[in-house]
Order: structure tokens, then sequence, then C-alpha cells
């Protein structure tokens, strides 16, 4: 018992000598991560046109000293598997899904660079030189052609770049130049 009073007593000198402080609340709130999930889970909704297939929900959390991290899975498009049904899949198949899927990608990339400046926006107590970073991974069938498509997809950037970005209207082109992309 006196061991654990001592214990005590030497961590919060420690905290009030200067060392590093805890609260039970984290800088950017976990309602505040749910509304980027939310936002992202929408963005991501099936469409009338060639919908995307979202695979549960996104995930958000703040990571101390690094910043805002968005997770979410998904095939690019629905694809028909192989079922009693539907047993083979034809090389036109293959090929009309691989390329609705190139096609598709570069929608995705739009849509991640968008909800990036709404999450700069809309997490207002994320320290400016924190990041907020999305990922997205890809899933596709065993069959499919995965020539050109990443199996991960990764946007990152600080926090005040993106606000920068969205106080001189950035063009698409300045928006993607300032996002760190990475594709694996």
């Amino acid at each position: 018992m006196k061991l654990l009073c001592l214990t005590a007593l030497l961590v919060a000198g420690y905290a009030t000598a200067g060392g590093p402080s805890y609260t039970l609340e984290p800088i950017v709130s976990i309602s505040a991560l749910q509304k980027i999930e939310k936002a992202t889970n929408d963005r991501f909704a099936p469409d009338a046109g060639d919908p995307w297939a979202l695979l549960g929900d996104a995930r958000g959390t703040y990571l101390p000293g690094y910043g805002g991290l968005f997770t979410f899975e998904m095939s690019l498009v629905n694809v028909q598997p192989i079922t009693p049904f539907h047993m083979t899949v034809t090389p036109q198949e293959i090929k009309t899904v691989h390329e609705r899927k190139i096609k598709k990608l570069v929608v995705l990339k739009s849509a991640m660079r968008e909800l990036m400046l709404q999450s700069a926006a809309s997490l207002s107590t994320l320290p400016p030189t924190e990041q907020i970073t999305f990922e997205a991974y890809l899933i596709a069938f065993s069959f499919e052609d995965r020539t050109g498509l990443p199996r991960r997809l990764t946007m990152t950037a600080s926090r005040q770049k993106l606000l920068d970005a969205v106080a001189n209207h950035a063009t698409p082109a300045a928006l993607a130049s300032l996002i760190e992309e990475r594709e694996e």
C-alpha cells in the first residue's frame, strides 16, 4: 500500500513539474470523428449508376501527435461473384469489370480529396500541423484483373495545407499536388 501511495505521489509530482499532462478527453472528440465517418459512409453509398460496394462502415481515430486517420474497405464496383447460378466468369466479364474499376478509381481519388477538405474544416480542434489521412482498402475477387489497380490507396496532408487550399479555392489539380498519395 505504501508503494502504491508513493508511486501516485511521484506521478502527480511529475505531471505538475512540467511532465506530460494527460486528460480524459482527447484533442479530437469521438463525435467529431463520427461525423467524418458518417460523411464517408454517405459519400460512398450506392448510387443509381455504377454503385460502389462499401464493405462495412468507415472507421476513424485520432492518433496524438499525428492526426486523424480514416479507413474503409470497398470494391470499386459491384461484381457478380461465382455462385451455383453463375459458375464461370468469361474473359469479357473480366475485361468489363477491369475497365469499370479503372474508371471508378479516378472518381474514388476525387471523392477522397473532397472528404479530406471537408475533414479539415470539420475537425476544428485538430492542430493545423497534424495530418488528415484517408486510406481505402480495395477488395477484389481472385478472378479479377488487378493490373493498374492498387490494393490500398492512401492520401495524407496536413490540416493547414487543406485549410489553405479551401481558402484559396484550389483547383482539383492544385489540390492533388498538395496531397501525398500512395498506391500499394
